[in-house]
């Protein structure tokens, strides 16, 4: 997803719980200060977070550290190859958020992808926790100044109690090179696919190469931007081939990383990612040659191939999926219906509600199986699951990037992760949270159980 730091922060005040922010944590190399004394610390003050902004100078200038009773500033120099990794935290009581970054150094970043990490009340999951200890490196690595030391470690600190004051099990994990190289932390392959994101800037052939070894790909697919000319794509393939990387082009969607920051892994159609910011040749960098930090999360699949393979339409794609499976699927007052001989309805519909989602618009989709059934609506960030027998309750869940419907609810099982409102039995009227986002969408429950056909039979 694309966000900035000052897109979190104005998230963040616009809760509607009134979580206080306590905490503020920028990182990243050579930042725009301007850019951040004007905009980015005002906006955390406002919510009377402490701030702390730790960059690497740029070539030429002199580091430098700044510490006022709001905030602390410091540019410490390059201590190795490669730049600071890009972070954003913020810390509340109870809820925190972390952004790692992909891109190039600097923070113009409302144009570049970031994966986002969040806990809260229902769980903080473990990967804050990794964080945590490589704060703790940071703040023991010069050259930083004490009082942004303290800072660091204190995040530290409010990152372990809140892991440990609810633990959440979650696949996510922060990755760093404290303890060996980076791409140490990644799953021995085989994989089914790797992709790589084009262009592979700072990726040497040394990192490529390893990447490679370590994930045994079956196959390799270059993610390479919508409005790339096809000679660019073509020398970005031979650049593969040089090295003995034999990959397939594939199409970049908008909101997808357009650069080298990020690679992505499949296994059995489940897709993980780790994004590593400017520097992929920090995959094969010990500690000593600079700490760097990378965030392994769920992922979404590539899009269709690169021209000259054409594009089939959205409608075509959701009819090949539905066909292939033996499924019918119609459209009857704005609900996708699915009918098919299915034991559990529930993954089935959150696949259909990915395949048919258009933007940010809403999304509703009806799964009917021969003992089951199950009603999702999903309107970014929020999905509402009804099901029955399984289940017999509305369950309202988050889903923010890289989450989607199907890595909520592509399992066997209900998920707990995501989840923050269930309300039981169907038949009565559900909590006023769930209440309240049918009404943001211009329906109720009562309607959509009747549209469904299950309104007046046993639930």
């Amino acid at each position: 997803m694309s966000v900035s730091p000052l897109a979190l922060l104005r998230e963040w005040s616009s809760r509607t719980d009134g979580a206080a922010l306590r905490g503020f944590l920028l990182i990243g190399s050579e930042p725009d200060l301007p850019e951040v004394e004007r905009n980015v610390v005002p906006a955390a003050r406002e919510m009377e977070a402490s701030v702390a902004v730790l960059g690497a100078a740029a070539p030429g200038t002199e580091p430098a550290a700044v510490f006022r009773p709001e905030r602390s500033l410091a540019l410490i120099e390059r201590s190795g190859p490669d730049p600071l990794p890009e972070l954003v935290l913020l810390v509340g009581d109870e809820h925190v958020v972390a952004a790692f970054g992909g891109g190039a150094p600097g923070l113009d970043l409302d144009r570049r992808p970031w994966s986002v990490l969040r806990g809260g009340p229902e769980g903080v999951p473990w990967a804050f926790a990794d964080l945590g200890s490589w704060l703790r490196e940071r703040a023991a690595t010069g050259p930083v100044p004490a009082p942004m030391a303290a800072h660091l470690n204190g995040f530290a600190d409010r990152l372990e109690d809140l892991v440990l004051s609810c633990p959440l099990e979650d696949p996510t994990r922060v990755a760093h090179n404290i303890d060996g190289p980076l791409i140490d932390r990644l799953p021995e392959g085989p994989v089914d696919e790797l992709c790589l994101y084009a262009p592979l800037r700072g990726a040497d052939p040394e990192a490529l190469r390893a990447l490679v070894g370590r994930l045994s790909p079956v196959s390799v697919v270059l993610g390479a931007p919508d409005d790339w000319p096809v000679e660019d794509v073509e020398a970005a393939l031979r650049s593969l081939e040089e090295i003995g990387i034999r990959a397939e082009p594939r199409r970049v969607p908008d909101g997808v990383p357009r650069h080298g920051g990020l690679v992505e892994w499949a296994v059995d159609g489940r897709r993980s990612a780790l994004t590593i910011g400017s520097h992929p040749r920090s995959l094969v960098r010990p500690a000593e040659a600079g700490l760097v930090l990378g965030a392994i999360v769920a992922a979404d699949p590539p899009r269709a191939p690169v021209s000259p393979v054409a594009e089939e339409g959205r409608e075509s794609e959701v009819a090949a999926e539905v066909e292939a499976s033996g499924w019918t699927l119609e459209v009857d007052s704005g609900i996708h219906h699915v009918r098919g001989n299915f034991t559990n309805p529930v993954p089935v519909a959150a696949r259909i509600a990915e395949l048919v989602a258009e933007g940010d618009a809403p999304v509703m989709v009806h799964a009917q199986g021969p003992k089951a059934w199950a009603l999702l609506v999903w309107s970014r960030p929020t999905m509402l699951l009804a099901s029955a027998p399984r289940g017999s309750a509305w369950r309202l869940y988050s889903v923010r990037p890289p989450a989607t419907p199907s890595s909520r609810l592509g399992g066997e099982g209900l998920s707990q992760v995501g989840l923050v409102r269930t309300s039981a039995p169907l038949h009565r009227a559900p909590h006023r949270d769930i209440i309240t986002f049918l009404d943001t969408l211009g329906t109720d429950h009562i309607t959509l159980l009747e549209k469904v056909g299950f309104l007046g039979k046993t639930l």
